[in-house]
């Protein structure tokens, strides 16, 4: 048997603790015997107060919690990076112990903004992680050292499984049952809790609003002229002209505040802008391609496929 530690911080939301038990639970059901059982952890306190106002009792608080076969930590609200990184501070007395009790674990588990939480002891700077996509200017300013591979929707390495956004978490509970008890019981799990498994990915779920909560106003208004200004060339020497920069100020300004190259942006932004016209117009592939800054409709075709995984066709009749 499985013993499960679920770390909970404050302000997590209460999906991501009810739903990590609902899965070992069923997991449980369906194995006919008890595979998993589970305790839940808070920080400081023996109760956690979720986003959402409820508050769960815990059975234990971190300080008090010994060796487990499991850590598995769940994330909180995002509520901005200064936030999120000031929340991580409340882990900083709890280093060595976390440390401890991750090399004692037989796996390791993150979810969401719990990535970070985690990486705040320094346990993940020799493993590769992923995290929620929106966080990568997060990571690449507070955690410059870690391996953060977020286009992943879940990622191991070694006895490290680290998940991206959010929900994110079921296609990762679902391959940590496969790995743990087998394939058989994974498939039957995911059949009777409806959980896909041909997620992959997170580049289908970016928005380009979460590239915008950087305080750089100079770049902000570029990011606003990009926006209003989709079907011109956008070149990086436009862009770079229009706030009064070099190339290679921009690009290396651009990547620490926003988290993406100008050009990836740029990209974004356009792919971002087509999908609501296919949304809601009956603008051919054509038109939505000119009016998006892409002349080459064969070019806009491949490039939206490879960051959403389908084709245009099969994305607007997703709709229809």
């Amino acid at each position: 048997m499985y013993d499960v530690a679920i770390i909970c911080p404050n302000n997590a939301l209460a999906t991501g603790i009810t739903g990590v038990i609902d899965i070992l639970n069923v997991a449980n059901t369906l194995a006919g015997k008890q595979i998993f059982s589970w305790q839940l952890v808070g920080i400081e306190e023996r109760k956690v107060f979720t986003s959402q106002g409820l508050v769960l009792p815990c059975d234990k608080i971190l300080a008090e919690l010994d060796r487990v076969d499991v850590m598995l930590w769940v994330g909180s609200q995002f509520q901005g990076p200064q936030s999120l990184w000031q929340s991580c501070q409340a882990y900083k007395p709890f280093k060595a112990h976390i440390v401890q009790l991750s090399e004692q674990s037989e796996h390791v588990i993150a979810t969401c903004t719990a990535v970070s939480y985690l990486a705040t002891s320094g346990f993940l700077d020799d493993y590769k992680v992923t995290s929620s996509w929106w966080l990568k200017s997060f990571y690449q300013r507070y955690f410059a050292q870690l391996n953060v591979s977020q286009e992943k929707i879940f990622l191991r390495d070694g006895k490290v499984l680290t998940s991206g956004a959010a929900q994110c978490y079921f296609s990762m509970m679902v391959y940590f049952v496969e790995q743990t008890c087998g394939a058989a019981l994974a498939d039957e799990l995911s059949s009777w809790l409806a959980i896909p498994q041909l997620l992959t990915s997170q580049q289908s779920y970016m928005q380009i609003g979460a590239f915008e909560m950087h305080r750089d106003e100079r770049l902000l208004s570029l990011q606003n002229y990009i926006k209003k200004n989709l079907s011109d060339a956008l070149t990086l020497d436009t862009l770079a002209q229009q706030i009064n920069l070099s190339e290679r100020t921009l690009i290396r300004r651009f990547q620490k505040q926003v988290g993406l190259s100008p050009t990836q942006y740029v990209r974004l932004a356009r792919l971002e802008y087509a999908k609501r016209l296919l949304r809601t117009t009956r603008m051919s592939v054509n038109e939505v391609a000119w009016q998006v800054g892409y002349q080459d409709v064969g070019s806009f075709k491949r490039v939206f496929k490879a960051q959403y995984g389908k084709t245009i066709i099969a994305y607007r009749q997703h709709f229809s």
